[in-house]
């Protein structure tokens, strides 16, 4: 929805800086305002090592934008398109420092809702960068789950009850975690496909395949943590990111649960039976709302009768 341009700071000696900028398809309607607005709102409210810094620029603005620091790196897709899948030290030490962020935010009151491999900058430094909160939020509020927002998630981290528009707590976070870490361990996303829909739909019937029958080398440890983190209920994965990250830190303590034999893959009869269902229940709105209607003519003419 918008273009990034590398830009100098003439007001500030020149530092270089990044100017985040609506496309014209978007630029011209209200809602792309308050949305560049509420982000910048809530990026200046933020201040933590691994998080995007959002430059107090621009006060008198006659077009949407925002400025960030600019931060020298790749994102972490276009690393993992590159390399493939990591080592699993550093997957995990990677995972620890998002959860580190995500903690902060989440303490911060606010849930990112839009975590991916897109959205997190590996830096030369070492470090990491979260970024894009174009769709963060309330974590009281809730704002989002009454509009169109949550489709606007990547299908490839958006949890289960973010597709079903239950609800955007911080549990939509801590899933989009496991689904990050889930692809630096196997150089694959937890649901891969090309069709979106295909993708959401598997999230709600099934489970990914267990990490370790696509690469090995993933310890138990690792693969108990990453498919915690995605389980389809949000009350069976972790409570917070910080415990999640205190895992990360030390995989030797993670006591193994057999999660992976519980898993319950993507089969064929789970999609039809999913379909039939949404088919079911489709079918039966015309008979419900005539025999409604009905029910309603023939109280009105029998008072009216009397």
């Amino acid at each position: 929805m918008a273009n990034i341009f590398k830009a100098e700071d003439q007001q500030n000696g020149g530092r270089v800086v990044a100017v985040k900028v609506p496309m014209a398809l978007y630029a011209s309607g209200l809602g792309a305002w308050s949305m560049f607005q509420r982000e910048e709102e809530i990026g200046r409210g933020l201040d933590h090592p691994y998080i995007l810094k959002f430059l107090p620029l621009g006060r008198d603005k006659r077009r949407s934008y925002v400025v960030t620091e600019y931060v020298p790196g790749r994102t972490l897709m276009e690393c993992l398109r590159e390399r493939g899948a990591l080592p699993e030290r550093e997957a995990l030490a990677l995972a620890s420092k998002l959860c580190d962020a995500v903690d902060y935010m989440h303490r911060q009151g606010i849930v990112h809702y839009d975590i991916k491999a897109a959205n997190i900058i590996d830096c030369e430094d070492k470090t990491i960068r979260l970024i894009d909160l174009g769709l963060a939020h309330s974590a009281v509020t809730g704002r989002f789950e009454r509009s169109a927002a949550p489709v606007l998630a990547s299908p490839d981290s958006a949890a289960p009850e973010q597709i079903r528009r239950r609800g955007g707590r911080k549990s939509v976070d801590i899933y989009a975690v496991g689904s990050v870490l889930y692809e630096m361990l196997t150089g694959q996303t937890p649901f891969p496909g090309d069709d979106p829909f295909a993708i959401t739909s598997a999230r709600l019937i099934g489970d990914p395949p267990a990490p370790t029958t696509l690469n090995p080398n993933i310890s138990p440890e690792a693969e108990e943590i990453v498919l915690r983190a995605l389980r389809r209920n949000p009350r069976e994965r972790y409570a917070t990111a910080a415990l999640m990250k205190a895992d990360l830190d030390h995989p030797e303590r993670v006591v193994l649960s057999g999660i992976r034999n519980r898993l319950q893959p993507v089969t064929p009869w789970r999609r039809r039976l999913r379909w039939m269902r949404h088919a079911a229940l489709i079918g039966l709105l015309p008979v419900v709302i005539q025999v409604g209607l009905f029910a309603f003519l023939w109280w009105h003419f029998a008072s009216h009768g009397r």
